[in-house]
């Protein structure tokens, strides 16, 4: 007996492929009419999600590869869970690799995927994706199987991206703070093997450049090594003559500015009173602090749910959107409260 497809289904709903697609993955882009009445279509032909994928990819494997920039980075923990989730609802299974901020390890995980013969690779990092020899082993892999990368967009891409404007989040954020608090800043850290800081960099000096004292004035650190809770402990304790001159420690992930609040406490300095810290990613520790840590937030369920959408419809063999784009909002807490207007 023939086994259903997703062609069979469009055909019989009167729909096109594409809108099955985006009902399979819960995409919002459908009406509930028509949800509903593509729904009712599969329970009554008996469609099953793992028998499509495997009948749409003859030779592959069911399971999707999930690559990460690091495992131990709150923030990728929580896009992993949400695209698991995702994944085994539609009947299919996951492979999760830690890239462990290396693009030896990128490499050598897309080949793997190669090897495997997954169904398709989900790829979300912050970390530069334009060298010649990872770009060329992206294409590689774009080039067997659906590809979908979180985070940063290539201009010679040949797969779907999501990522968030962090440039415009950074720009807003820093503006938003200086205008409370106009005294230079201590932003903490570029890199230069990672492209979201150089977002967040150019974010924040275009708001420093509406200042240009300010801008004079403030200092943005350059990190060699990791960026974690160690860093920004290390980095703030050895300006500790010179921290009391800064606003605001703007830190490019949540890790840092973790680190930077445990140093401030040590070196007596009070926090917002002395200092406001600001983070990135919003993780979930981040309200059960003292004092709490303000962080610039994004939608984890939204980038995962594009990804999702974006990686199904390629292995159906439909049409993909090139880019989706999100924003970033500051989520306020006692590290930037302003308590003159609190008390006032």
């Amino acid at each position: 007996m023939k086994s259903i497809g997703v062609i069979d289904i469009a055909r019989e709903a009167g729909v096109s492929t594409a809108t099955v697609s985006r009902v399979l993955n819960g995409s919002e882009r459908v009406s509930d009419s028509t949800r509903a009445h593509v729904l009712e279509v599969i329970e009554r032909l008996g469609f099953s999600p793992n028998a499509s994928a495997s009948n749409l990819r003859r030779g592959r494997s069911d399971a999707i590869g999930i690559a990460v920039a690091s495992i131990s980075q709150p923030w990728y923990v929580k896009l992993i869970r949400e695209l698991r989730r995702a994944v085994t609802a539609r009947g299919m299974t996951t492979v999760v690799y830690d890239l462990e901020h290396s693009s030896r390890v990128l490499i050598e995980h897309t080949e793997s995927a190669r090897r495997l013969r997954l169904a398709g690779m989900i790829l979300a990092t912050g970390d530069r994706l334009d060298a010649a020899n990872v770009n060329a082993s992206l294409h590689r892999l774009a080039g067997s199987m659906p590809l979908v990368v979180i985070g940063q967009h290539l201009d010679d891409a040949t797969w779907p991206t999501v990522y968030f404007d962090d440039v415009a989040a950074s720009e807003a954020a820093a503006d938003e703070l200086l205008e409370r608090r106009s005294r230079p800043m201590l932003f903490l850290g570029s890199s230069a093997r990672s492209f979201l800081s150089d977002q967040r960099r150019e974010g924040v000096r275009r708001a420093l450049e509406a200042r240009p004292k300010l801008l004079r004035d403030s200092t943005f650190i350059q990190l060699d090594g990791p960026m974690d809770f160690a860093a920004g402990y290390d980095e703030v304790v050895s300006r500790a003559d010179e921290l009391r001159r800064y606003g605001l420690i703007f830190c490019v992930n949540d890790e840092l500015a973790l680190g930077a609040l445990r140093a401030l406490g040590e070196l007596g300095l009070r926090v917002p009173e002395d200092l406001m810290v600001i983070g990135y990613g919003d993780v979930d520790m981040l309200p059960y602090l003292t004092p709490s840590l303000s962080s610039l937030s994004g939608d984890v369920n939204a980038i995962a749910g594009d990804a999702l959408e974006a990686i199904m419809a390629g292995i159906a063999g439909e049409a993909v959107f090139d880019t989706r784009v999100h924003s970033r909002r500051i989520v306020h807490r006692e590290s930037t409260e302003d308590r003159a207007a609190r008390d006032g």
